[in-house]
């Protein structure tokens, strides 16, 4: 059962929400408001709420400091705040108190739907840890091994760990050390199969005789356990073994572009948890390092309190006002420069700084994310941000984009589509040419930028794409020296036969019947 209580002073308001949100369709099972702080404590008292939705400015005690007090009375609370005031003073509060979210006046509807279903996901997650727990009262190193057994699928106690070890030939108890590594994806993977066993694959061409477990599914749908048992030598730092497991991580692009943290070699099964504690603490490092690289345990992140400097904000504002791209982009890449440089922790004084400047942004598209669905979406990748880059790359690009729409107010736009006709015209041979290289040189979003190219083109960006090169193997297919798998390779495909079949949907005829009709 979930039980929401509303702290609002307006009774309209108090209200709408009562009867404009779907309370029971959306999980919530009891709902019950309170008009002011005072009451708000009597009721969380006697009914203890799971979530408490609450304004803040109010009469008499405000909303940031009742729900300060109400954390020692209820910790597992989760908190939504609504307001129509967007102070950065309460954007902190919220934040430090651990707000779900931050709603601003007037409420729609999808936006605090979300925020509410976030917090009943946050509430289940919360009971089913103490259902855990409770199952685990014997000691807290019992429940350490219970977590390391079921992160290697090996339950039972260190005996039965150490003997399933030996049977399993990953561990000999001669001379043999282990690391643990955590293997964390750019993004969630739907088909996590595919990148499991590319990865497994890849894990046997580099090992060779090293012994290796890995775990069979995604932790959070982005993240594997990896143990690696071999000869002391073979796992040091700088032995050949360690650097090709992180030159895999280096090279890895696309879907399954991923990042390694190593945890510290250890020789007993009994210390398996220590060295997976420190790969964790290693991991923390994917904030500032990226993906496609690795970390060793030796590398962690500053989880420390950062704050945007007051005249880099006002800079970027003025910025923005003057549609200066050039100046912006400078700013935001300094930010990100020095909070790499400090090994800045992806926290949230972190994703609060980046969540102003974004605030900033939406300012001059002069929108608040007025819909449901684009709310959603952005909520989600403020969720899912695991790097500093990818705030920065989100960021830099909503502000370039946002700039451009101001400038082509008047164009239509035109511009940017010239621009982007201009790169593929240069780029067409490049068989990895794709909508984010394409949006990448205009300074806008993948998505935008093909809406913007489909309303003033008429076509898609692929077809304009395969257009152009298809005229431009026309042109080389009057040269009978070339075969047509130099055609095909030379207008940006590695498969010819994928090539003819393109050519012939595009013209109606094979590229051997066209070249032979042209020769005529």
């Amino acid at each position: 059962m979930i039980k929401l209580l509303i702290v609002e002073d307006e009774l309209i308001t108090r209200r709408g929400l009562m009867r404009h949100i779907p309370w029971k369709k959306i999980g919530v099972d009891m709902v019950e408001t309170a008009e002011s702080a005072d009451e708000a404590f009597g009721i969380c008292a006697r009914w203890q709420p799971d979530i408490v939705l609450s304004d803040i400015k109010m009469r008499g005690m405000d909303g940031i400091e009742m729900c300060r007090q109400l954390r020692s009375l209820l910790p597992d609370c989760q908190i939504i705040f609504v307001s129509s005031y967007s102070y950065k003073e309460y954007l902190k509060a919220a934040i430090e108190l651990g707000a779900i979210q931050y709603v601003e006046k007037p409420v729609v509807p999808e936006e605090l739907i979300g925020a509410v279903e976030k917090g009943i996901e946050r509430i289940e997650q919360i009971r089913a840890q103490k259902d855990l727990q409770e199952s685990y009262t014997e000691s807290l190193d019992f429940l350490k091994k219970e977590v390391l057994f079921s992160l290697l699928s090996t339950p039972g106690d260190v005996d039965k760990l150490e003997c399933q070890l030996r049977k399993s030939g990953l561990w000999t108890g001669t001379d043999t050390r282990m690391r643990i590594g955590i293997v964390k994806l750019a993004g969630t993977v739907s088909e996590g199969r595919e990148f499991l066993n590319t990865y497994r694959e890849a894990l046997h061409e580099l090992m060779e005789s090293a012994h290796f477990y890995c775990s069979a599914d995604f932790h959070d749908k982005r993240t594997l356990i990896l143990l690696i048992t071999e000869a002391r030598e073979r796992l040091e730092r700088d032995s050949g073994l360690i650097r090709s497991l992180c030159a895999l991580a280096e090279e890895s692009k696309g879907e399954f572009r991923h990042f390694l943290a190593l945890g510290r070699m250890v020789g007993e099964p009994q210390q398996l948890y220590a060295s997976y504690e420190s790969a964790c603490q290693s991991a923390s490092s994917l904030s500032y390092k990226g993906f496609s690289s690795c970390a060793f345990s030796e590398e962690v992140a500053q989880d420390r309190h950062f704050e945007l400097d007051r005249e880099r904000e006002e800079a970027f504002v003025n910025a923005l006002s003057r549609r200066d791209k050039e100046e912006a982009g400078r700013i935001l890449k300094d930010i990100y420069d020095d909070l790499t440089d400090q090994k800045a922790a992806l926290n949230s004084s972190v994703k609060n700084m980046y969540f102003l400047l974004y605030n900033h942004v939406l300012r001059l598209e002069k929108e608040l994310l007025s819909t449901g669905k684009e709310q959603k979406e952005n909520n989600r990748f403020w969720d899912n941000a695991q790097t500093l880059q990818e705030l920065h790359t989100f960021l830099a690009a909503r502000a370039m984009e946002a700039i451009e729409e101001r400038e082509k107010e008047g164009s239509g736009g035109n511009a940017v589509i010239f621009q982007v006709i201009e790169v593929m015209k240069q780029k067409y041979p490049d068989k990895n040419l794709c909508i984010k290289d394409l949006a990448d040189a205009v300074y806008l979003t993948p998505s935008y930028l093909s809406g913007l190219f489909k309303r003033r083109t008429g076509t898609t960006i692929n077809q304009y794409l395969t257009n152009l090169r298809i005229e431009q193997a026309k042109l080389l297919l009057r040269d009978n020296s070339l075969k047509l798998y130099h055609v095909a390779d030379r207008v940006g495909y590695e498969d010819a036969a994928y090539f003819a079949r393109i050519f012939k949907n595009q013209t109606g005829m094979t590229p051997s019947e066209y070249r032979e009709n042209k020769s005529r």
